[in-house]
């Protein structure tokens, strides 16, 4: 999962739409800020400081220029807000549904250790690698 609200901008929001895009994960919060342009550093100035300007978009085939990101935001795919009250008293209700959603797909899809080889593994050559003439 992905927690993502207002204040996830920028590179925040090309991983949130790549991981939306790709089926990776569950977008989980509010929609994100909406900056999908993003800035140069390169426009250096006479004092020594930088100027930053939006000026390199991304293409994507389904949502266009910016990913549909740019004055759009990404949308979550389970949305929930944290009541600020609730957040002042400790309670994070984003979190607390991302852990619902992981405890629901592990018990869904539980993960399956691999046997471990054993505390020493056999590193001699094998026959084939004996007679290699490389």
């Amino acid at each position: 999962v992905v927690l993502i609200d207002e204040k996830t901008s920028s590179d925040g929001e090309g991983f949130s739409r790549g991981m939306s895009e790709l089926g990776l994960g569950k977008l989980i919060g509010t929609r994100t800020w909406g900056g999908g342009i993003w800035l140069s550093s390169d426009n250096h100035l006479v004092d020594g400081g930088i100027a930053t300007a939006p000026e390199i978009g991304t293409y994507n085939k389904k949502f266009g220029w910016g990913l549909g990101i740019e004055n759009m935001g990404v949308e979550p795919d389970i949305w929930i807000d944290n009541d600020p009250h609730q957040t002042y008293g400790g309670r994070d209700a984003q979190l607390e549904k991302a852990i619902e959603v992981l405890k629901d797909w592990l018990e869904e899809e539980p993960v399956v250790l691999p046997k471990s080889p054993g505390r020493h593994r056999d590193m001699s050559l094998r026959e084939e690698a004996k007679r290699c003439s490389a």
